[in-house]
């Protein structure tokens, strides 16, 4: 857990010294506390200060998901009420950021309740942003489970036509499980 004091200073913005516009709406932040979790935002802050920029304008990101992104730079917290799309959106937003533990903290909330159902979409997912390790962990989950009703899923049958190098995938985490036993 990250200090308490740092935790007040993000819900105070006390001393905040940068600025972000994103969807319009502004937030603000201590330099110290983003360059000191991401290295990303320590080559942004750089690159703003050397152009003398006040404002950073985040593109291609909701607000609401920049919100959290911060809480979570000042607290190591991600909210229990936080949604599967929301989750999904953070998750992405935390690694452009290159925020390790925030894109480790997602990928756990989302693979805790892991269904059938549920796998195909998560999987699909992983393989459209890259990662790795979370599309390795449906996958065995898709093994270890009732692979005749995966099978007839119709959503696997659409992951199958429209990502057929998952397929690749399926067959050589399978041939792994089958070494193992």
């Amino acid at each position: 857990m990250l200090p308490q004091k740092i935790r007040k200073l993000g819900e105070t913005n006390e001393m905040a010294d940068v600025k972000f516009i994103v969807e319009g709406e502004i937030f603000s932040a201590h330099r110290t506390v983003l360059v000191a979790r991401s290295a990303v935002f320590k080559a942004e802050l750089s690159n703003c200060m050397a152009n003398r920029e006040e404002v950073i304008r985040v593109e291609d990101m909701q607000a609401s998901v920049f919100k959290l992104l911060l809480e979570f730079m000042y607290t190591d917290n991600l909210p229990d009420e936080a949604s599967f799309k929301t989750i999904q959106c953070l998750m992405v937003a935390a690694n452009r950021y290159a925020l390790e533990a925030l894109v480790a903290t997602c990928q756990q909330r989302l693979l805790t309740n892991l269904t059938i159902d549920k796998a195909v979409d998560y999987l699909i997912f992983a393989h459209q942003h890259g990662f790795s390790k979370m599309k390795r962990q449906c996958i065995e989950f898709m093994l270890e489970g009732d692979t005749f009703r995966l099978a007839v899923c119709l959503k696997y049958v659409r992951m199958v036509v429209n990502y057929p190098s998952i397929l690749t995938e399926i067959k050589e985490v399978a041939n792994e499980f089958k070494s193992r036993v």
